[in-house]
């Protein structure tokens, strides 16, 4: 399973790009940009909810407290509020769910956005779980590690059935948002 989803730059992407560049204007270039996130916008609130709404045969214990260990040591005050946030936010599904974002990328060559999850924002040791879940299920040892065991997710594919049904939606924002921007350079 591909970690993201990307629509690359038509024809017509390529010489915005080109043509951005070649105007120099900035503020066009991150009109496009916005423009291209806004499209996006109904793709990542689909996986969200889907990856939220998974039900997973859950063992005790889970990596929750890994997750929420993580999450705190990113912040610079510790204040109650944030452990309180890591706290709530520690299960592998919110987690994943805030992890899925939008990457737009404009240069002289072509222009592209992406809608994936930022495995970054993960533990190092939970970052290839959001692929697993998209397959289904996944092998995982537990009480130190001499009794594996095979976890499984509701149902398969939670985020490339978003993508597929927005992909097209997002294809069609973003070029009407390139053509408007051409338009504008041409004048």
């Amino acid at each position: 399973m591909p970690a993201y989803y990307e629509i690359r730059g038509t024809g017509d992407f390529r010489r915005a790009a080109r043509r951005l560049k070649e105007a120099g204007n900035g503020q066009l270039t991150r009109r496009m940009s916005r423009g291209m996130r806004t499209a996006a916008k109904p793709a990542v609130d689909a996986a969200q909810r889907s990856v939220r709404s998974l039900e997973a045969s859950a063992t005790r214990g889970g990596g929750g407290q890994a997750r929420r260990e993580f999450a705190l040591g990113r912040k610079r005050k510790k204040t109650e509020t944030a452990r309180r946030k890591a706290f709530e936010g520690r299960g592998l599904r919110s987690s994943t769910a805030r992890a899925i974002g939008t990457q737009v990328r404009s240069s002289g060559q072509s222009a592209s956005v992406r809608v994936r999850v930022n495995t970054r924002q993960l533990p190092p040791d939970q970052r290839t779980l959001p692929a697993h879940m998209n397959e289904g299920r996944w092998r995982h040892p537990v009480f130190g590690g001499d009794r594996w065991v095979t976890q499984t997710v509701s149902r398969d594919e939670w985020f490339d059935e978003p993508m597929r049904e927005h992909g097209p939606k997002i294809r069609q924002g973003a070029a009407k948002v390139v053509d408007d921007i051409l338009r504008e350079i041409a004048q």
